[in-house]
């Protein structure tokens, strides 16, 4: 009785069967890509974008700046801000030394979205040696490029008037 049943239904068996490995080829595929993924890929997502005291810093900046003809953007990479002149010998050299590089701060222009005003909040850090190179490579990059920069110290408070000031002394060059 049991040969006359797999006569009349061995395609359904063959079917059923087949789906079963396609399944376990699907899981353990699945699963050791999985785990490989999360060793090449060991990223987690920041709480934050700015520290404590760049987030103040930010909101006094948004205070003083006319939302009506600016952007303030956070944490601009430095090379989105400048690249290398075409025909320059070493052109990868150069963009390297720029790569890993942001601004604090930048405003821009609202309507073309261009770059008016780099703004750097400095805290006790910029005080190493190594901070100040960074720090010095950084402005002869932007002044180059044309971008003015304003260096602010991190404070507990900033003043509203005083940051005004500054930032339209520094936009008029």
């Amino acid at each position: 009785m049991i040969p006359t049943l797999l006569k009349q239904y061995w395609w359904i068996i063959l079917i059923v069967l087949a789906l079963g490995v396609v399944e376990l080829l699907k899981g353990s595929r699945g699963k050791g890509t999985s785990s490989k993924k999360s060793e090449e890929l060991p990223y987690i997502l920041k709480q934050y974008l700015m520290s404590k005291a760049e987030r103040s810093f930010f909101g006094v900046l948004e205070q003083v700046t006319d939302s009506s003809k600016y952007y303030i953007f956070p944490q601009v990479s430095l090379s989105n801000l400048v690249t290398v002149e075409k025909g320059t010998g070493s052109y990868q050299a150069f963009r390297n030394k720029v790569d890993r590089k942001s601004i604090d701060f930048v405003l821009f222009e609202k309507n073309m979205i261009s770059p008016i005003l780099a703004l750097e909040l400095d805290d006790s850090s910029h005080g190493r040696e190594d901070r100040q190179e960074r720090d010095a490579f950084v402005d002869e990059v932007l002044a180059k490029a044309g971008l003015p920069l304003l260096h602010v110290m991190a404070q507990a408070a900033y003043d509203p008037k005083v940051l005004a000031t500054s930032i339209s002394k520094a936009l008029q060059g």
